[in-house]
């Protein structure tokens, strides 16, 4: 396992239920609704969908500018693991 995996260079808030509606929310499952500050790894909450979007999501955060990234607790089991992991590396 590496140290460190992607980071988008932007400040990052892991196991949120709130945030601030300036900046981007990572959201799973089907219980967050589309906005334009918010992207769904899974709305089927697929956790094996969700770590292959991570990566994407996160790229797509930084070009659209976002200067914070909170996150919702993704389910730590299974491929959850591996996705909080990642999450915890980038936010670092």
């Amino acid at each position: 396992m590496l140290k460190r995996h992607y980071s988008p260079g932007i400040p990052m808030i892991l196991n949120q239920k709130t945030f601030n509606k300036k900046h981007a929310f990572i959201t799973f499952g089907k219980k967050y609704k589309d906005k334009k500050n918010y992207f769904n790894l899974s709305k089927k909450s697929d956790l094996k969908e969700a770590a292959s979007n991570l990566y994407k999501i996160l790229r797509k955060i930084k070009k659209l500018k976002f200067k914070k990234i909170y996150v919702v607790k993704i389910p730590n089991k299974n491929v959850g693991i591996a996705i909080n992991d990642r999450l915890k590396k980038a936010a670092n």
